[in-house]
């Protein structure tokens, strides 16, 4: 008899155009697409990932909603069933990161447990004129979403994107009592 290979729903959420899409490219084809189309509704993705003392891959349904505020009445049929939220915002775009509070609250209109990490996507953009957001904020907003980590990532170089899927999958698996 074989064993039963883990499921999980993931739903990426943040403001338009913070780079959720992007991200998922790079995360899931290694690669830069600089001229994404805007998600419409939302698409959705399937991967397998094997995770450290766990004998078979898990899968992972990765659900990329789109940010537009007239997109908010279909999001919340989206969030039924996962079990993962990866909360994103721009780095450089101080309003991308407020409105990730009212994310929560939508999801949680829907979904009452689940795991999720936050994201400070565009980290390549980054330089000393443009910070808007300090280290102390992104962990009080980490706090706050009950997020099991932060990650400052680069949909463009790569950088943080295994790392952030991999913490998010490890802490989703733990809470399911695999």
């Amino acid at each position: 008899m074989g064993s039963k290979i883990p499921f999980f729903k993931i739903c990426i959420v943040g403001n338009f155009a913070v780079g959720k899409t992007t991200l998922l490219h790079q995360y899931l084809e290694r690669r830069f697409i600089s001229n994404v189309t805007t998600t419409i509704g939302s698409n959705f993705f399937v991967k397998y990932l094997k995770i450290p003392n766990v004998k078979n891959p898990i899968t992972l349904q990765i659900w990329d909603l789109a940010g537009q505020e007239h997109f908010k009445w279909i999001r919340h049929e989206f969030y039924k069933g996962a079990k993962g939220i990866v909360y994103v915002f721009d780095l450089i775009n101080r309003r991308t990161f407020d409105d990730l509070k009212k994310w929560k609250n939508e999801i949680e209109k829907s979904i009452e447990e689940y795991s999720s990490v936050l994201i400070g996507n565009k980290s390549d953009l980054l330089n000393p004129e443009n910070i808007k957001i300090n280290k102390e904020e992104c962990d009080d907003l980490k706090n706050f979403l009950g997020a099991c980590g932060y990650f400052e990532t680069s949909a463009k170089s790569g950088h943080g994107v295994e790392e952030f899927f991999l913490k998010l999958v490890i802490q989703m698996y733990k809470s399911a009592n695999l």
